[in-house]
């Protein structure tokens, strides 16, 4: 034991004096202090149901008819921060200059907008909507369809998912 303790402290003693020598010798020291902080995701959980649209009518599809609310509930309680974000990612389409849920039918799909002013709520892999715990955004789906494109009957379906990180 004593052999090793005098071996490590020889060791030691080597490293410091060639970390020491480079500064002796006029180089410049310089303070560093480096912080990391690291969150994992936060501890929400999310669960969604389906909309259902029921029955439509090919012309009454009009980007407001048949408007369904996007019900889904969210509990964040153990999150470090109130401040967060949720991206809609989905596949998407362009319908009438908006990107919308992709349905599978050309010139029909499904927009996503904001329940309380109706905007368009942008749905991709890019966007990120701030939000906090207190106030999570409501949604609402409503069929589109391409102006001048006319539609068959036929069952559809898009799918979407919410993806909620820290600001």
């Amino acid at each position: 034991m004593k052999a090793f303790f005098l071996a490590g402290s020889a060791a030691l003693l080597l490293a410091c004096g060639v970390t020491v020598f480079p500064a002796m010798a006029g180089g410049k020291i310089v303070n560093l202090t480096l912080r990391v902080l690291v969150d994992g995701p936060p501890p929400c959980s999310i669960q969604g149901s389906a909309v259902e649209f029921g029955s439509v009518v090919i012309k009454g599809i009009d980007g407001t008819n048949y408007r369904q609310p996007v019900g889904y509930t969210m509990n964040c309680s153990n999150s470090v921060s109130d401040d967060l974000r949720m991206q809609l990612q989905a596949t998407t389409t362009t319908i009438n200059g908006e990107t919308v849920l992709s349905t599978g039918i050309d010139g029909f799909g499904i927009r996503i907008q904001n329940a309380t002013d109706h905007s368009l709520v942008a749905v991709g892999n890019s966007s990120w909507l701030p939000f906090k715990t207190s106030t999570q955004p409501d949604f609402e789906a409503v069929p589109v369809k391409q102006s001048g494109v006319e539609l068959m009957a036929s069952e559809f379906n898009a799918t979407m998912t919410m993806v909620v990180d820290y600001q």
